[in-house]
């Protein structure tokens, strides 16, 4: 596939990445912390957008919908993990599933369509609508954490593409 594509979800990753490193070390009650206008919790918000890259993975590979949250309902756990898993363990998890994304839009056929579930239903949708979902509802939630980190006190990654490009460069001696 295009080049541009692909690093498109490269920077998707990086970005990801580079906030739950920012996250790590954030005491509990700061990852409970919830803002007006974000989907929950810090925590429950980098669970959320992990939980559901893991979901589009699934259904651009073929394996069909994974359960997901009813409408307006946190996401359910994702076994084997525990019911609030730290964000070291989410981390782990995201970089498998940005990985995966990276692969997936490598090969990816612009005339793929999907025949899956959403929500318990049947639906058929071109695979582009899941890459596109894939990126905004990133960008979205990684700009509500921000948002969140922000308010706490902390100064949040600089994860725009101009920061991606400079980390991109290499080191000059």
């Amino acid at each position: 596939m295009d080049a541009g594509f692909v690093a498109l979800f490269r920077h998707h990753a990086w970005a990801t990445d580079r906030l739950l490193a920012a996250c790590e070390g954030l005491p509990e009650e700061h990852l409970e912390f919830v803002t007006q206008g974000t989907y929950g919790g810090l925590g429950s918000t980098l669970r959320h957008l992990v939980e559901a890259e893991e979901r589009y993975v699934s259904r651009l590979r073929g394996d069909g919908e994974r359960p997901g949250p009813a409408p307006n309902q946190p996401d359910p756990p994702s076994p084997p993990e525990a019911l609030a898993p730290s964000v070291r363990v989410l981390r782990r998890r995201v970089r498998a599933s940005a990985e995966a994304l990276v692969e997936l839009a490598a090969s990816f056929d612009p005339e793929a369509v999907l025949h899956t579930t959403f929500r318990g239903e049947p639906i058929t949708l071109p695979a582009i609508v899941l890459f596109a979902q894939a990126l905004d509802h990133g960008g979205e939630h990684r700009t509500q954490v921000r948002h969140a980190l922000t308010i706490l006190g902390y100064e949040p990654p600089d994860i725009d593409a101009w920061a991606w490009d400079e980390d991109l460069k290499p080191v000059e001696e």
